[in-house]
């Protein structure tokens, strides 16, 4: 009786280790931009794939003919340049082809705001069939200009997956863009993955739309090609 126990704990505990190696993987669909609820407004509906916070893909479905990459702790362009795919440092690309790359960084991946405070929780509200609560973020920029925005928190895994993701992906963007505090949306993060939540909604300018727990496939992460520094054609993009 007690070898059968033992061996159904260790069944139990090998089962916990293997379903610990294999999360954090997913993809879903989110919707950026300057006000979701004015329609003539721009936004963004882009796909975000990922199997660790280090390894993302981010896909916008259309007007941007190339994706964003993050892996091995650095940001990638991977742009369709008549017909041939190229892959670029984001870094360097941002240097040269403003533009493009920032087109290919959704805004809801990069903060200008250093957290202040995070204070709730509030009513309810269900966002892509998934429960959460209002919090309240206030931030404050560079300038010193304060701002105050509701967040839709869950406490749902997937969705802190999918945050931790965006957030780990936000860090090295933001990196890019020097108007901007590379490490602005630390505080937030800690704030977060003390609270154990994850994101559902930001004020009007972010939303998730659907969340797939099914892991992308590994080929979804791998470089089609070897980067490369391109001469300065910045007037083809219209910089």
């Amino acid at each position: 009786m007690l070898t059968r126990l033992y061996l159904s704990f260790l069944a139990a505990f090998v089962a916990l280790l293997l379903a610990g190696a294999v999360r954090a993987a997913g993809s879903a669909t989110v919707v950026a931009g300057d006000d979701l609820n004015d329609p003539a407004a721009t936004s963004v509906r882009s796909r975000i794939e990922f199997d660790t916070p280090d390894r993302v893909r981010v896909q916008a479905d259309r007007g941007v003919d190339g994706y964003l990459l993050v892996r091995d702790g650095r940001a990638y362009a991977v742009a369709d340049l008549n017909g041939q795919q190229m892959v670029f440092d984001y870094a360097q690309t941002m240097a040269q082809f403003g533009g493009l790359a920032r087109s290919l960084a959704p805004r809801s991946l990069v903060t200008d705001g250093r957290f202040v405070s995070l204070t709730g929780p509030g009513r309810s509200e269900t966002i892509a069939g998934l429960s959460g609560r209002v919090w309240l973020l206030t931030t404050v920029n560079k300038a010193g200009h304060e701002r105050r925005d509701e967040l839709v928190l869950t406490a749902d895994p997937r969705v802190r997956e999918l945050t931790d993701a965006l957030l780990a992906t936000g860090r090295i963007v933001a990196k890019a863009f020097p108007e901007l505090d590379a490490e602005a949306n630390e505080q937030l993060a800690g704030e977060l993955r003390k609270r154990g939540t994850g994101l559902l909604r930001i004020g009007n300018s972010f939303l998730l739309e659907r969340l797939d727990p099914a892991s992308p496939a590994a080929p979804r992460f791998a470089l089609p090609a070897e980067p490369m520094v391109l001469p300065d054609l910045g007037g083809l993009f219209g910089r």
